[in-house]
């Protein structure tokens, strides 16, 4: 009887199935692309983050709205960044984008999404992958949330045109 028990453990590893015997195959994270994720993130973070050790916000106008970068915290090897959007005027707004945080580790030039709309950890420890879970999120949620990170900087960087204040002589224009 034992013998069968070991067999059928050794198959459902050779398939990579789920160990509770539902037939479903196991999510399994895709570590080289994750990271390469995080990597471009903080390459396009900080193209669009310049002066990051002085400055505190930067504002970048686009077509249809104005994405807004905020820190959050800092600390000696990480930064964290809230970024927000606001709908210019006059625009249809018909989705709320998401207001997410992103955690810049400068010492391994990564960076992830750490919360999204304030929920966090993104994925979370030990996601439940049974599909509904309490917090309605499925197993790749964080890869996910990354990738998006990624699309929504990349067309800032094609598409943005940095807001700044003109001081003369100490008055702002």
């Amino acid at each position: 009887m034992a013998l069968i028990g070991e067999a059928s453990a050794r198959q459902r590893k050779r398939m990579k199935m789920s160990p509770n015997g539902n037939g479903k195959t196991v999510y399994r994270v895709d570590l080289p692309s994750y990271h390469a994720d995080c990597d471009a993130n903080y390459l396009r973070l900080i193209r669009l983050l310049p002066d990051l050790s002085e400055r505190e916000l930067w504002r970048y106008q686009m077509p249809g709205g104005t994405l807004i970068l905020r820190v959050a915290a800092r600390s000696k090897y990480t930064t964290e960044v809230l970024l927000s959007a606001e709908a210019s005027l006059g625009e249809c707004c018909w989705l709320e984008p998401p207001n997410l945080t992103a955690r810049l580790y400068h010492d391994a030039r990564m960076a992830e999404v750490i919360t999204v709309n304030g929920l966090g950890p993104v994925g979370g420890k030990g996601v439940d992958t049974a599909y509904p879970n309490p917090r309605m999120q499925r197993a790749d949620e964080r890869p996910q949330a990354n990738r998006f990170l990624g699309e929504w900087l990349e067309y800032c960087l094609a598409n943005g045109r940095a807001e700044f204040d003109l001081v003369l002589d100490g008055r702002k224009f």
